[in-house]
């Protein structure tokens, strides 16, 4: 009697396992479609590393001005400037003129003591980001879908 009592226990704990372990969590497979911000820009704007050069002058808590372009300027405020590494030095900046959007921008030394730049501006109510890379020698911000290159 013993026994059979403990039989038909780990029969209800195994019936009671064995269905909590078929529900699955739902998976949001198809996000919600967000609106852009950076629409009304071209595709790609090419910046003249000069201007880059003009963000990593400003301090911490100014105000900066950045024409990257005739089709595009920055405007903010400077929310952090950190030195990751002595090689590296990387720049948060509040974009007003872009309902808010964070520039993140880093400046690297290379080995003979040019610079090199990477960074994107991201709005998280936003669809599309612009990315900022360098082709054949020029910066460029290029615009892209913001599902394309990051994760919620």
């Amino acid at each position: 009697m013993k026994y059979l009592c403990l039989m038909g226990f780990a029969a209800c704990m195994l019936f009671a396992l064995n269905s909590n372990c078929q529900q699955t969590p739902p998976l949001n497979q198809h996000p919600v479609e967000k609106p852009s911000l950076f629409n009304q820009l071209p595709a790609r704007i090419t910046c003249p590393p000069a201007a880059l050069q003009n963000i990593f002058s400003t301090s911490v808590g100014s105000n900066i001005i950045v024409a990257i372009s005739s089709d595009m300027k920055l405007e903010g405020t400077v929310l952090a400037k950190v030195a990751v590494t002595p090689e590296q030095l990387s720049i948060n900046i509040r974009c007003t003129n872009f309902q808010d959007a964070l520039l993140n921008i880093s400046r690297i030394t290379e080995a003979d003591g040019s610079f090199s730049y990477i960074g994107r501006i991201v709005s998280p109510r936003h669809g599309d980001v612009l990315l900022l890379w360098k082709q054949n020698g020029q910066y460029s911000f290029i615009r892209q879908k913001q599902l394309l290159t990051m994760v919620e």
